[in-house]
């Protein structure tokens, strides 16, 4: 399916997750400055990068997603909207290879998760499943994702009122994060939630 979403020229497959207010509610707040290296994980149909891309055009921009097809649409709509995006298929930090870091290198890390708490199968279905409390794949994001960012970096996480935002802030704490909710807009009977995580 052909969209065309703020100026952009998007390709989103049957089994791709389409932007939604929580991918918006990343565009509006995610600040990028000069030369920072950008990581999104869980990129989609490749939107928010493609979008902070444009304006933000004087940083490096990756992305990786679980699922190969929107991996796979993140490379064909960057290039199809003037943009440079290295695109892999990860399940969150595993394809990056750690061993030829002598360093965290990413100034930003953005991850749309799947925050819901539900257990649904399939390859679409991964974009919102977050298990039981909603926090299955957040909790192995929080416990990886520090060896990735710079210790001045931020890191942008978005999660839902639906999460168990009470057991999400205890592992923040626990593993030492500062964090504030940067914002926040109600869609339904749910509130999708933007925190603003750093390096103690």
């Amino acid at each position: 399916m052909k969209k065309k979403i703020d100026g952009l020229n998007l390709q989103i497959p049957k089994e791709v997750y389409d932007p939604a207010e929580d991918s918006f509610l990343l565009t509006e707040n995610v600040q990028i400055n000069l030369n920072n290296k950008v990581l999104e994980i869980g990129s989609g149909s490749g939107y928010v990068s493609i979008f902070l891309a444009k304006k933000f055009p004087k940083a490096e921009y990756f992305c990786v997603d679980i699922n190969y097809y929107a991996a796979n649409i993140t490379n064909k709509n960057a290039i199809s909207n003037n943009v440079n995006i290295l695109t892999i298929c990860s399940d969150l930090f595993n394809s990056i290879n750690t061993h030829t870091m002598r360093q965290p290198i990413f100034d930003v890390i953005i991850f749309n998760s799947p925050y819901l708490p539900v257990s649904e199968k399939g390859i679409l279905e991964k974009a919102w499943s977050g298990g039981v409390d909603g926090l299955e794949i957040v909790n192995n994001f929080v416990l990886n994702f520090t060896k990735f960012l710079k210790k001045e970096g931020k890191c942008y996480l978005v999660v839902s009122s639906k999460t168990d935002t009470q057991l999400l802030e205890e592992i923040l704490l626990k593993h030492k994060l500062i964090f504030e909710i940067k914002d926040s807009v109600k869609e339904g009977n749910e509130r999708i939630i933007l925190y603003l995580l750093s390096i103690n």
